[in-house]
């Protein structure tokens, strides 16, 4: 993951074994203001991902601030759908 102004872009694999350590990294960076979350680097995912977004959907709404996703692959929209809750995904 890299951090620069508001946004943090996502890079690599966001699956069930590494949204841990992503969640930890990303955890202060949103405390200090970071309302951007850039996914066009990552290259798999699974549900895990949508794990993701939604924390940090409500860390960021906890602080007063709305979460934009921009980069989302087709893959997040295709696991949102068959959970139900691709309207609540960001754009």
């Amino acid at each position: 993951m890299e951090c620069k102004g508001n946004c943090c872009r996502i890079s690599g694999s966001v699956t069930v074994d590494s949204v841990g350590g992503l969640l930890r990294e990303l955890q202060p960076r949103l405390a200090q203001g970071v309302d951007t979350l850039d996914f066009s680097a990552v290259e798999s995912a699974d549900s895990a991902a949508l794990a993701l977004i939604f924390s940090a959907m409500r860390q960021t709404r906890q602080a007063g601030r709305a979460l934009t996703c921009t980069g989302l692959p087709a893959s997040f929209t295709t696991l949102a759908e068959l959970y139900g809750v691709s309207e609540l995904l960001p754009a």
